[in-house]
């Protein structure tokens, strides 16, 4: 690959392959504060190599931690989970620090803690994963507070990122798992972002460094998810963390976590997040990152929404005698029950009717011949899902 050493790829092919070996299957998308600090305790009784420490509260007074590994001159930050209901990151730092004492004698894991120093903050926002909820208990996007610093959740990582004065930092994330590749219908698997530092969205140093970075993400992955990356929306947003660090000489990387078809739980992309960002480690670790251009980053698609979890095709919709009856599809997305109780009858909410042939869909049924009710099916409604399924015939995937 370019630019990555042989080392490298090794390292990301082990770790990808050993995955069960590791992964801490404990640890799960409702995963609370308290139970990250059992893991993290377990974790630092294990290898002294790893030190955990409270670093702050939240609004709510949970307690935000910093996990810190290696002796390195070059210093990386990541923080996972500044919006409560993005949980895959938090996982997949779970799994990086298990990797650190399953294999505490690999060569490569050697080379990383001897060369780079890392300070992780998973879940900055404790009490958003309490009740799975973007923001925090007062309200606030943790996201777009980097530059008035109101809540205690933006002042512990502005605090964090000035004491530390990292070189480099992600900013691990999800997405919404319907985005997709460019005009493609393929679900983007993840998304990067080297954001702006100001609104002139030209590049200063750090971002020059940042979109090298990127460039290495995409090169780690391509083996595993070619076509399925894309490049985030680069609009310059002041009030964001990314593009403040930005402008403070840090080159970040925004990673999004987005879709795999048959995984509502993420669990190949918590994968995926593991190793690539052990694979980033190793590359920073031998200064990998300054022989790559920026050209695989930069030349990837645009994240966009071409992606609907179910379509139902050439249904004829009903307006009773006034209206006249026609023909179209309907794309519905499924509603999101995690908060609440489960409940026995799948709701959906009707996304958009029309022709829909151009977008995918993780489920195509077909409603030819059937005439439902147009005035019930409007955007936005939502539906029984099962009981449309029921006058449907499925459409199998090509």
């Amino acid at each position: 690959m370019p630019g990555l050493s042989a080392a490298t790829v090794a390292l990301v092919e082990f770790f990808n392959t050993h995955y069960d070996r590791y992964a801490v299957r404990a640890a799960t998308p409702r995963l609370t504060a308290d139970e990250l600090a059992e893991h993290l305790a377990a974790f630092a009784s294990q290898d002294k190599r790893i030190q955990v420490a409270v670093t702050g509260q939240s609004a709510a007074g949970r307690p935000i931690h910093r996990v810190m590994f290696g002796s390195g001159r070059r210093r990386v930050l990541m923080w996972t989970q500044m919006h409560g209901d993005e949980p895959t990151a938090t996982l997949a730092a779970l799994d990086l620090l298990a990797a650190l004492t399953t294999f505490d004698r690999h060569s490569g894991l050697e080379t990383i803690l001897k060369e780079v120093q890392v300070c992780l903050i998973p879940m900055l926002n404790p009490d958003g994963a309490a009740v799975f909820q973007r923001r925090t208990a007062q309200g606030l996007d943790i996201n777009r507070d980097a530059r008035c610093l109101r809540t205690p959740e933006a002042r512990i990582l502005k605090r964090v990122h000035d004491d530390f004065v990292p070189d480099y930092a992600f900013n691990l994330h999800d997405q919404n798992p319907r985005y997709t590749v460019g005009d493609s219908q393929r679900l983007t698997a993840l998304a990067f972002l080297a954001p702006a530092h100001d609104a002139s969205g030209k590049d200063n140093i750090a971002r020059r460094r940042a979109k090298r970075l990127a460039a290495t993400l995409v090169h780690l992955l391509t083996p595993y998810i070619a076509g399925h990356m894309a490049r985030f929306d680069d609009t310059y947003e002041p009030r964001s963390f990314g593009d403040a660090m930005q402008g403070w000489g840090t080159s970040v990387v925004l990673v999004e976590s987005g879709g795999w078809r048959n995984d509502p739980d993420k669990t190949y992309l918590r994968q995926l997040n593991t190793v690539m960002l052990l694979g980033a480690l190793h590359a920073i670790a031998g200064d990998e990152c300054d022989e790559i251009e920026a050209t695989a980053y930069e030349a990837l698609p645009s994240n966009t929404q071409y992606f609907y979890d179910l379509i139902f095709e050439s249904a004829t919709l009903d307006f009773g005698p006034d209206i006249p009856p026609i023909v179209a599809d309907i794309a519905i997305n499924l509603v999101d029950n995690r908060q609440h109780r489960q409940v026995d009858v799948v709701r959906g909410r009707v996304m958009d009717v029309g022709d829909l042939r151009d977008y995918g869909a993780g489920e195509r049924w077909s409603l030819a011949g059937q005439r439902v009710n147009g005035a019930e099916l409007h955007v936005e409604v939502e539906i029984d899902v099962d009981a449309l399924r029921a006058l449907a015939h499925h459409i199998e995937p090509l």
